[in-house]
């Protein structure tokens, strides 16, 4: 039996101290291919998986995310035969959703899923490069495993490995982030740290702090996210949890709702006037 410890919350809670990413609750396990799927609808995961399963006879890794953040630091980590992405996520709008994509996984296909009403933005990124799309009202199934399959041949495992070491040495995702929390029910306490792990989808987050919190207590923190929205747009992410672990300067807490919110962007004050300028002056 293991000792109890931070390890222990993480794997209780799906952290990995590798990626933060969880693997639908399971450990990874080798297989012919390995699917990335982001998006913020539980019901749309279970029910593709489903579809392809049901009439894909070579084994896959599925691998689930909430947010775009996370799918991102999931690509930094290891390499994707396919990317199944919803185009609108809490942290990623339209096309811009398929430009962070691109930029951290170019020589993986990416698979659009929108709602009808966004069609002609699904349109749009297989322009821009999306290897196809579909609309969650209307997905044919048999449509959906060919182009599954397609995709997977078109894209070679061997060179995705090699650009994902490219990606490790040339643009490193941040993972490491400022943190502010506060405590929501006495005893009152607030301050600032740095996140250790984060993962929307495994519903935790691993933070830095010399408090002396108490297990069960109710916590809210905020951190300013790196994705932006409409890739121009800063966002803040604000969680609230309970605190599961506090030891050795690190605390481990579940995220039991989130809400990202506009934040403004550091304005960057006026140059003063240059010494020995001339400044016209006013006079009455």
């Amino acid at each position: 039996m293991k000792s109890g410890g931070l390890s222990e919350i993480e794997e209780k809670h799906g952290f990995s101290r590798a990626s933060g990413v969880m693997l639908n609750g399971k450990p990874p396990q080798m297989s012919e291919s390995s699917v990335l799927f982001i998006s913020a609808d539980p019901g749309a995961n279970v029910k593709i998986e489903t579809m392809l399963r049901d009439g894909i006879e070579s084994p896959f890794e599925w691998f689930c995310v909430e947010a775009l953040f996370d799918g991102l630091r999931a690509l930094q980590e290891r390499p994707f035969d396919l990317i199944l992405a919803d185009l609108f996520l809490p942290d990623g709008q339209g096309l811009a959703t398929l430009r962070h994509l691109q930029q951290h996984a170019p020589n993986t296909p990416v698979v659009a899923l929108v709602h009808a009403q966004d069609r002609d933005t699904a349109v749009t990124a297989v322009r821009k490069g999306a290897y196809d799309f579909f609309c969650y009202e209307d997905i044919d199934p048999a449509n959906l495993r060919r182009t599954f399959t397609g995709a997977l041949k078109h894209a070679g495992a061997e060179a995705e490995k090699k650009a994902a070491e490219e990606r490790r040495t040339n643009a490193r995702f941040p993972c490491r982030l400022a943190i502010s929390y506060q405590t929501l029910e006495h005893p009152i306490i607030s301050g600032h740290g740095h996140s250790e792990t984060l993962n929307i989808g495994s519903k935790g987050i691993l933070f830095t702090s010399n408090e002396q919190f108490e297990a069960g207590q109710l916590l809210q923190v905020s951190l300013d996210w790196p994705a932006r929205l409409e890739n121009q747009v800063p966002l803040k992410l604000v969680a609230e949890g309970r605190i599961v672990r506090n030891a050795n300067g690190q605390t481990a807490m579940t995220i039991d709702k989130y809400e990202f919110r506009t934040r403004r962007a550091a304005v960057k004050p006026p140059s003063p006037p240059e010494t020995g300028s001339r400044q016209s002056i006013s006079r009455s």
